[in-house]
């Protein structure tokens, strides 16, 4: 069967949304590492995280930028990566001094908080070639903004916004309600949110989509890191202007 898997960090762990497109069967799961997903999930078509991948040594990702631009009012969504040396920092001070030397910019605590996640999708590709395969970098609002009418203007904490998310969803799962209670009843608030669901609901859909680039650029021009993974962030091509796409 075709698997198709979004998958967000959340307060307990990792929140993994599984879809089948050609009967719409929809699977979740709540998981304690990357590396469990990834094993669960390691005959997926495709697999679409919200968290950084390809590290840069000096600068900012291109992608970041791009990312942000496109999302306009939404753009503090998407922070910057953090450079490659941070993975190995004990605290946010010796982080941010090690960023600042790196790519000229300090490290945000928001952003600092996320360096353990960081380093376990890291840990996971850099160790498998077969993760590497199928795992992406994607990001929720991007894959919302291509699903509909540009980015969503409110945000995914309010009322308004998760109706406005669930509503680009449903012509691409038609119980995305369903699957969005079910997925609520099956998990406590304090380990996994609302958010957390629409985010991984709307990263398994968008895996089974065609996929372009944040900015859209071919295969070969792909910026790696010194890792060689790819600094890229894909979404659907949908409603998109500069598709470059693959399957």
């Amino acid at each position: 069967m075709p698997s198709y898997v979004g998958v967000d960090g959340c307060s307990g762990g990792w929140l993994a949304v599984d879809y089948d497109p050609d009967t719409e069967r929809v699977d979740h799961g709540l998981y304690e590492t990357f590396a469990a997903v990834a094993d669960d999930h390691a005959g997926a078509d495709r697999l679409l995280v919200d968290m950084p991948i390809g590290l840069p040594e000096t600068g900012r990702r291109r992608c970041d930028e791009a990312a942000r631009e496109r999302l306009g009012s939404r753009a503090s969504t998407v922070f910057f990566a953090p450079c490659r040396a941070v993975l190995d920092a004990s605290d946010h001070e010796t982080a941010s001094a090690l960023n600042r030397e790196h790519t000229g910019h300090g490290l945000s605590i928001q952003a600092w908080h996320l360096v353990p996640r960081i380093r376990e999708v890291d840990d996971v590709l850099r160790a498998s070639a077969e993760a590497r395969a199928t795992v992406a970098e994607a990001h929720p609002e991007l894959c919302f903004a291509a699903f509909g009418e540009g980015p969503v203007a409110e945000p995914k904490a309010t009322p308004a916004g998760r109706r406005e998310r669930l509503d680009r969803l449903a012509p691409l799962l038609s119980d995305a309600d369903g699957v969005y209670e079910s997925c609520l009843e099956a998990y406590l608030r304090r380990e996994v949110k609302r958010d957390d669901v629409l985010d991984a609901a709307v990263l398994a859909l968008s895996a089974s989509r065609p996929l372009t680039r944040v900015p859209a650029v071919a295969d070969e021009e792909v910026p790696r890191d010194a890792e060689g993974l790819p600094m890229e962030i894909r979404c659907p091509e949908i409603g998109l202007s500069d598709n470059n796409s693959d399957g």
